[in-house]
């Protein structure tokens, strides 16, 4: 292994026929890639290519997570990307991986943006990135939580007046089907149920929409 402070990764990606015709091939970005780590001062490079990936999250990208688990661990301490939608497409992904550049104090080279966070400059942009990055998490955080609040003060139960609700088991639906199939009503099925003390999701009685309810899913997933 190379130490780990002297070796970089240059990350080459394509993912289309057309964009190796357009001329940002691999064997093109990892000539300026050699280039721009030589005249950094890197001795110890590694090629890493990413092909017929889509672009779009860093989740289908399994060499760049490898990349940057590297980085992290220190096995490398350099990343070097000729463009940023070679790195990513997302202003969410790129502020992702900035925060990790920042976090375990790696260097990230964008040489379309002239970035490289080992220059005082570099390292500013950076550092105003990840801080935007955070205040973006806690506007989230802080909206989400107002949001809690306002639900509780109408008096709304997630999983009941909003949000995914819970089935009934598979032996009810199926109970309730054979009850329908049989002619009985929505409010017979329900009366039934209720003298038989089977509990609804809810623990509450049965009623006649509580049953079209569960008919409906059983209908859905047939």
């Amino acid at each position: 292994m190379s130490d780990k402070n002297v070796h970089a990764l240059l990350y080459a990606r394509v993912s289309t026929l057309s964009q190796a015709n357009e001329g940002i091939s691999l064997g093109a970005q990892e000539r300026t890639l050699r280039q721009a780590a030589d005249l950094a001062g890197y001795k110890s490079v590694e090629l890493i290519r990413e092909e017929g990936k889509s672009g779009k999250s860093i989740k289908g990208r399994p060499v760049l997570r490898d990349a940057l688990g590297r980085l992290s661990s220190g096995d490398a301490n350099a990343l070097f990307v000729t463009r940023i939608d070679r790195l990513a497409r997302s202003t969410q992904d790129f502020l992702t991986i900035v925060d990790h550049a920042h976090k375990y104090n790696w260097r990230l080279v964008l040489l379309d943006l002239n970035l490289d966070t080992s220059s005082y400059q570099g390292k500013f942009v950076v550092t105003v990135m990840s801080a935007l990055a955070e205040m973006e998490r806690g506007i989230i955080a802080e909206r989400q939580k107002d949001v809690h609040q306002e639900r509780r003060e109408q008096g709304l139960i997630w999983g009941k007046d909003i949000g995914p609700r819970k089935r009934v088991s598979k032996e009810v639906e199926e109970r309730v089907f054979f009850e329908r199939s049989r002619g009985a009503s929505l409010r017979q099925i329900a009366s039934i149920f209720n003298k038989e003390n089977i509990p609804t999701v809810l623990g509450k009685t049965w009623t006649a929409s509580t049953v079209k309810h569960v008919l409906n899913h059983i209908k859905i997933d047939q």
